[in-house]
């Protein structure tokens, strides 16, 4: 557990987060201590210079800091740094010429740069795991509506759903509304 200036101790994610927000340092700093070796954890996988590893580090600090009230699931913190941290090796390996990332979700082409294939299969997986968060009917529906190839069919959807075709577009808006905090949770 982590001490806060007042002597606090921070017993869970949310606690902390708390105090971040109402600007206690010392929680800051417990924080980036708490998580600190996660991210390194996946910087290291990546064959970054020292100094883009540095700034991979202090990039997903940075990104924290300002995502930090945003940041609705406190439980899936980790996850979210895990994400944000594959994000930024990924950018600043291709910023940096001869520094491929190493990952296993990390597609390399022959000449060693990746392809912006990657990103999107992030972004995919960030998805994945948002719908997974949201399951239930609104996941079913947004699955039928944007996993089929060319256009959805109202009809076929709605009579495999259980909808009728009249709720399908409004009840669409309101799962995306739901989904919108999610993916932010986790660093989209």
């Amino acid at each position: 557990m982590s001490r806060s200036s007042t002597g606090m101790r921070f017993e869970n994610d949310q606690t902390l987060i708390h105090a971040c927000l109402k600007g206690d340092q010392f929680a800051w700093t417990d924080l980036v201590e708490r998580y600190r070796r996660l991210v390194w954890s996946v910087i290291r996988q990546t064959k970054l210079r020292p100094e883009d590893a540095e700034d991979v580090f202090q990039q997903v600090f940075l990104s924290l800091l300002r995502s930090l009230q945003d940041l609705r699931e406190t439980d899936r913190l980790a996850a979210w740094l895990l994400t944000t941290t594959r994000r930024a090796c990924w950018r600043a390996s291709s910023k940096s010429s001869g520094a491929p990332v190493s990952l296993e979700s990390t597609a390399l082409l022959a000449d060693g740069t990746q392809s912006d294939a990657t990103e999107v299969e992030l972004d995919k997986q960030l998805v994945r795991d948002a719908l997974e968060q949201l399951g239930g009917k609104c996941r079913e529906l947004l699955e039928a509506l944007f996993s089929a190839a060319g256009e959805p069919s109202y009809p076929e959807i709605g009579e495999r759903l259980g909808m009728r075709v009249g709720s399908i577009g409004p009840t669409r808006q309101r799962c995306l509304e739901k989904l919108t905090p999610i993916l932010h949770g986790l660093g989209f």
